[in-house]
This record gives structure tokens, C-alpha cells and sequence, in this order.
């Protein structure tokens, strides 16, 4: 992560302080909004065509839209969000955080904008979130129902399932969401994950040599 050192060294005042804190309080205020106002929704997602017709707004407002839930199971998310988001800003510090999240969301904007010329939620981009909260803290329990406690690494397991079931069933402009939103992920782990599988390839390779003696 040398490079992203060097970011963080030249442009490290330009994070955003307290920006979970941010994230969750806007999704809550958009969401009340949608309460009031329904159609709301609709002038806030990201749509290219909206954005190439003047309504700019779209490209910023669809980063914190809600799902259109209902009010118990918004707030626990919400909670959920915060806790994710607030732990990964604790762990890189403020500019790394704000450089994971908002490069997710370049990516997302320039897929649905150059790429499959559709609308595109940030359902894919919160996912992100998740999956780099269940790297760095896998042993992390989430009480499910309320009663069973799971612990996130296998909460990520079955999500990461679902990703690639999508891609490999999904329709093209979900594939692109899907890639689009993994591009922070892959930035931050993606080395490390290699380093693993090339050491996992390794010791393979090394017990069929032990074997076959």
C-alpha cells in the first residue's frame, strides 16, 4: 500500500472528518424524505440520462439512498452501516477511508454513466463495505434474528457466493455494478489476496510433492 501512503502523504487534508458519521446521517435524512415525499426516490438515483439533462445532483444523491425498507429493518442497517464504516475509518484512518468509499463510487458513476448507459443503486458499493469490514475483523459476531450469533467472515462467505453467482448469471449491467463497486476492494486486498492463494498454491504443490514420495 506504498502508494496509497504517498496519497494520504500529499493529499491527506483533503479527507472528510467524521465521513461514516455523514454517510449514515444522510441515508436517514433521504430516507424520512422518501417517507414524506415518494417520488423523491426517483430524483436522487443515478440516472444517466437525468445527469446528461442537466440533473447533476443525481451523481452525489445516489450514494446515500436508502433501501426502500421498512423503518425497523432501515435502522438496523443503518446501525449496521455505521459500525462497518466507522470501524474501517478507525482501522486506515480518515483519507484511506474516504479514498475506499469514494473511488467505489468514481467506479459505479463511470460504469453507469460510459459503460451500460443505465440506472445504478449503490447497493453494490455498500457491499464493499461489508466485505472489507469482514477482512479485517472476520471474527466479528452479528446477532441474527436478534438470537443467533454468526460471525461475519461466514456472513461474507455466502454474500461472496451471491456475487458470483450474479456474475456469472446476472445481466449485463448487474455484472458491471457488481465489478464497478468491487474496484475499492480489490485496490486495498487485492495484493494481499494474491500473496494468500500464491502461498496456498505453494503448500498444494509442496503436500502432492511430500505425497508422492
Amino acid at each position: 500500500m506504498n502508494w496509497l501512503d504517498r496519497l494520504e502523504r500529499r493529499f491527506g487534508s483533503w479527507s472528510i472528518p467524521d465521513f461514516p458519521l455523514f454517510i449514515v446521517a444522510a441515508n436517514g435524512l433521504i430516507y424520512i424524505l422518501m417517507q414524506l415525499r415518494p417520488e423523491f426516490y426517483s430524483k436522487l438515483l443515478l440516472d444517466p440520462s437525468a445527469v446528461c439533462g442537466g440533473e447533476w445532483w443525481r451523481i452525489l444523491t445516489f450514494l446515500f439512498v436508502p433501501p426502500p425498507w421498512s423503518p425497523l429493518f432501515v435502522v438496523l442497517w443503518l446501525y449496521l452501516l455505521f459500525v462497518y464504516a466507522q470501524a474501517l475509518e478507525h482501522e486506515w484512518g480518515e483519507f484511506k477511508f474516504c479514498f475506499f468509499y469514494l473511488s467505489g463510487a468514481v467506479a459505479t458513476i463511470v460504469a453507469a454513466m460510459f459503460v451500460v448507459h443505465h440506472t445504478l443503486s449503490n447497493v453494490a458499493l455498500n457491499t464493499s463495505l461489508f466485505f472489507a469490514f469482514a477482512s479485517l475483523f472476520p471474527e466479528f459476531q452479528i446477532l441474527v434474528f436478534f438470537i443467533i450469533p454468526v460471525k461475519v467472515k461466514h456472513i461474507a462467505w455466502v454474500i461472496w457466493a451471491s456475487v458470483i453467482w450474479t456474475l456469472l448469471t446476472g445481466s449485463f449491467s448487474a455484472r458491471v455494478a457488481l465489478v464497478a463497486s468491487l474496484v475499492n476492494y480489490f485496490l486495498f486486498f487485492g495484493p494481499e489476496l494474491w500473496e494468500t492463494a500464491k502461498l496456498r498454491l505453494a503448500v498444494y504443490r509442496n503436500r502432492r510433492r511430500f505425497r508422492g514420495k
